[in-house]
């Protein structure tokens, strides 16, 4: 596999597999930030391995700066992780062992090459969410038709306290019982249903990074319906979202 194929390995396996256990859930979140933001490169080497006729191959993890600190406090957990998914070389003639991950700066020009990645689910949305949440480190912009769940609320309060701004965009309708509240806690936009026509949208903006969208509404009831929730860290997409959510909120404010 090439170097985009072997780091989107390396995510799918942390993300979906058993590679780390339910207990160690900041592991699990810390080896996703690093690797989701790097980029791989291949170093085929003409040194021998200890299996006979393989030379030494490493795997160059190319880091963004400000997470390299990150990055070698678990820089055996990555090495492992690394080791666990390699696969010998079928692009050449020779055989290869992987040898060693060595972290390195990511270049500054390439900040922006992340690997897209798109995610859909149909159960335990509102977990989705949460953990969603609890990843902000910066901003949360949330835009959804009914807020009614007190949990969310409480998670966007928590994140809020550690200084992440919040800004939430809901529909000024009775229905609505929380909008009050929402105001009163934090920056909070109203937008008027006129006629047949209201806001309906359902999705969340973090760190302008993450966006998560689809048919769940933040209410008490939409845990026992049938919902379709995506995800996706991908900047392009999130642009387009924060877009529409700017154009809400300075119409409405």
């Amino acid at each position: 596999m090439n170097e985009e194929e072997y780091l989107k390995t390396m995510v799918d396996t942390v993300k979906w597999g058993d590679y780390v256990s339910e207990a160690n859930k900041a592991l699990k979140d810390e080896l996703l930030g690093v690797i989701r933001n790097s980029i791989i490169q291949f170093d085929r080497t003409g040194t021998y391995g200890t299996k006979p006729d393989h030379f030494r191959e490493y795997i160059d993890l190319h880091v963004p700066i400000p997470l390299i600190k990150n990055a070698k406090i678990i820089e055996q957990e990555l090495r492992d992780l690394a080791g666990y998914v390699y696969m010998k070389p079928t692009d050449t003639t020779m055989d290869y062992q992987f040898w060693d991950l060595r972290i390195k700066p990511k270049p500054v020009n390439l900040e922006n090459q992340e690997i897209p990645e798109h995610n859909v689910a149909f159960d335990e949305i509102k977990e989705e969410i949460i953990q969603g949440i609890r990843n902000a480190k910066y901003m949360i912009w949330v835009a959804v038709a009914w807020f009614t769940d007190r949990d969310l609320a409480n998670e966007l309060h928590l994140r809020q306290k550690a200084g992440v701004s919040v800004r939430i965009i809901t529909s000024d309708e009775e229905s609505n019982h929380m909008r009050d509240d929402l105001q009163k806690h934090f920056e909070t936009v109203l937008v008027p249903k006129v006629k047949y026509n209201r806001m309906h949208h359902k999705f969340c903006i973090i760190d302008l990074q993450y966006v998560m969208n689809g048919s769940y509404n933040w209410s008490k009831t939409a845990p026992n319906n049938n919902e379709t929730w995506n995800t996706a860290l991908d900047r392009e997409l999130v642009k387009n979202y924060a877009d529409e959510f700017m154009k809400l909120y300075q119409t409405n404010k």
